[in-house]
């Protein structure tokens, strides 16, 4: 687990500067609102697209999920205040516990070189080192479902109400969570019923009982937050199971597939992907001789590959413009290659003479351990990607984002919308500006266009003096009304209005 903490600690207080961070200032952003017009102002759904004032007008209202990660958000940001650390510890947090939850259910189902195996395929996939930390619905989801699935087959085993119950309260925390909740409980619901397990029509009946109101009270939620929030669900959930790209483009099958097969062999090992696929048939062959709870370590894995590959295949526009898509195969791709290993560690020592075969399979062991970890770590130098605001520039200040955010919130009125020549894939600065901005804009006529927008708010803007449209605009604009100014080397131009 160490390994995650180092990963982690690298992380904890970086400002939002690389790409995947965008979740971070758009979760935060939502917690900051709560805090300034109140949770129950807008129902519970969260607005974390608006920097304007209080209240929250409906159409800035997110309805595509559901709401427990914003409520959390919001406690976190009420217990620790509002900054990075604060907001990363939350998804940190969730990693930890599932790390901690996965090798001790291994430990209880296999022993010891199974459970360590595990936990090390996990803390080392380059997937959770590098999104393990992300602010947003997958830390947290996926312990949720590996604690339900922990507590079902608990329950299965011991018949108590107590796992039942853990069970159930798992499930309703992942439904309000995100979307695969709902399809764990599907599958649970029907594995009660098709295994004939004690009062399993009475679990069946819970988890959909669970699983309809959670549904309707989600549907009631948003509906009462904005008249419109039905409609929008349904747009965003046929445009998440499209075959559209962010370029207003759409892509083929073919494109999907190779676009996932990258993803999946960047954010995992391939080593740990063959392992994985080999221990899967491996435990396909020997279902029929597996003790009861190795059977449900096993299932566990194979739950939550079904439930990833459906969500993966189903929502094709969400899992292609999103690598984190596949987040949840991390707990089968960390079970079936330590299921191998142990295996063939059982094999071994049971054809050679004891202490020759301990002393081979533990220095063997050490080693894939060490170079799983290492080969983990030295991939996040690849995928660790900073968010440039100048377009493409590799050269790009690491702080110019936050520094410039900071610029604009201190010299620019708290009303004013902001129109920039720069910022082309809209990043966090809104975040740091705490302004309505309006992005990479180039021309005068566009400028107008916003300005005009804009009303009755008044504008204002910041160009980058190095871009090639920069003197054309500067032209248009009264020199009584601009500033030069430096940040982190990079020369900008604020233009505020009289009127302001």
């Amino acid at each position: 687990m160490w390994v995650l903490g180092v990963a982690f600690w690298d992380r904890i207080t970086h400002p939002w500067t690389y790409n995947d961070d965008y979740n971070g200032a758009f979760w935060s952003q939502a917690a900051r609102n709560f805090s300034h017009a109140g949770f129950f102002s807008t129902a519970g759904v969260p607005a974390p697209l608006y920097f304007g004032a209080p209240p929250i007008p409906a159409d800035a209202l997110y309805v595509h999920h559901p709401t427990l990660l914003s409520a959390m958000m919001l406690l976190d940001r009420t217990l620790l205040g509002e900054s990075e650390w604060a907001a990363r510890l939350l998804p940190i947090l969730f990693s930890l516990l599932t790390g901690v939850l996965l090798w001790v259910f291994a430990f209880r189902s296999s022993g010891q070189r199974l459970a360590s195996f595990a936990l090390a395929f996990f803390v080392a996939a380059p997937m959770e080192l590098h999104y393990g930390q992300m602010v947003n619905f997958e830390a947290p989801e996926l312990f949720l479902l590996l604690g339900a699935l922990c507590c079902f087959h608990l329950w299965r085993e011991r018949r108590g109400s107590a796992m039942a119950a853990g069970c159930l309260l798992f499930c309703v925390l992942a439904m309000w969570m995100d979307w695969p909740g709902y399809l764990l409980v599907i599958w649970l619901a029907a594995q009660s019923i098709v295994g004939r397990i004690g009062r399993s029509g009475m679990m069946a009946s819970a988890l959909v009982l669970a699983a309809c109101l959670c549904g309707g009270a989600f549907l009631a939620q948003i509906r009462l937050a904005a008249p419109g929030a039905w409609a929008e669900l349904f747009h965003a959930f046929r445009e998440r199971s499209g075959h559209g790209d962010l370029s207003g483009g759409s892509f083929t099958t073919i494109q999907w597939l190779r676009t996932e097969w990258e993803y999946i062999t960047t954010l995992f090992h391939p080593a740990a992907l063959l392992l994985a696929v080999a221990g899967s048939i491996v435990a396909f062959v020997e279902r029929d001789r597996l003790a009861p709870r190795e059977a449900a370590l096993v299932q566990i894995g194979a739950t939550l590959f079904f439930i990833d590959a459906f969500y993966v295949c189903a929502l094709r526009n969400q899992s292609y413009v999103h690598d984190f898509a596949c987040f949840y195969f991390l707990i089968p791709i960390a079970i079936f290659p330590a299921f191998l290993i142990d295996r063939s560690v059982r094999a071994i020592q049971s054809r050679w003479p004891l202490s020759r075969a301990s002393g081979i399979t533990t220095m063997v062991s050490a080693i894939l351990a060490c170079a799983l970890l290492v080969s983990g770590v030295r991939s996040l130098r690849g995928i660790d990607t900073q968010f440039c605001i100048l377009g493409d520039d590799d050269s790009e200040p690491p702080a110019l984002m936050p520094d410039l955010g900071r610029l604009i919130d201190q010299d620019f009125p708290s009303d004013s919308v902001v129109i920039c020549n720069f910022d082309p894939y809209y990043s966090p600065l809104p975040y740091y500006a705490r302004r309505v901005m309006v992005n990479d804009l180039h021309t005068y006529a566009d400028w107008q266009g916003a300005i005009s927008e804009a009303k009755p708010q008044p504008a204002a803007g910041i160009l980058w003096a190095a871009a090639p449209d920069a003197s054309n605009l500067l032209q248009h604009l009264p020199r009584s009304e601009t500033l030069p100014v430096s940040i982190d080397g990079i020369p900008f131009i604020l233009w505020r209005p009289h009127h302001s």
